[in-house]
């Protein structure tokens, strides 16, 4: 299945720890969630969502990983909900280790500047933010659309954050680091 190659590649891009406390703004259906939570040995991961319906299909996808304390679930639009309910169920002043999205635009098309200003308030000093794009496999052709790169640096430079860009096949990983 595409997903489980790509959201493969995407963790490993990515460095996900097996005690990492990560999150991912639109999950959908939480085909990523699961993929994650499968790496997670004491950390978790908290899905944001904006669906309603998406979040339904997600809380029964990983039925098991949220009994199990690996997934949360939070329904809410980046850059409108609230980092202390994202936050919430963290250890006191704890933060994310790990912020990621998949094929999210929002961070690319406009300013964000709420989306930014989240991600900041919810990433721990040291932490890793990554901005992934694509629907096939790392070994597959280019072909789904992506955000042109020099976009997306000049938006991550607006908000304090710089780019460093990995690619494979049809895949597009963007590892932001703030600048401050």
């Amino acid at each position: 299945m595409p997903d489980d190659v790509r959201f493969e590649w995407f963790a490993e891009v990515m460095e996900v720890g097996a005690a990492d406390r990560v999150l991912e703004f639109g999950p959908g259906a939480g085909v990523s969630l699961v993929r994650i939570a499968r790496r997670l040995r004491g950390g978790r991961i908290v899905g944001v969502e904006r669906s309603a319906s998406a979040l339904a299909r997600a809380a029964e996808r990983c039925a098991g990983e949220i009994g199990a304390g690996r997934v949360r679930l939070v329904e809410g639009t980046v850059g409108e909900v609230s980092a202390a309910e994202v936050l919430a169920g963290l250890e006191d002043g704890a933060r994310f280790d790990l912020v990621f999205a998949v094929n999210v635009n929002l961070f690319w098309t406009g300013p964000a500047v709420r989306a930014w200003a989240l991600v900041r308030e919810c990433l721990s000093p040291g932490g890793r933010f990554w901005l992934c794009y694509g629907y096939g496999s790392p070994d597959g052709p280019a072909n789904s659309p992506k955000p042109d790169t020099a976009v997306l640096e000049r938006r991550a430079a607006t908000a304090g954050f710089g780019c460093r860009v990995r690619t494979a096949g049809d895949l597009l990983a963007v590892n932001l680091v703030p600048l401050d």
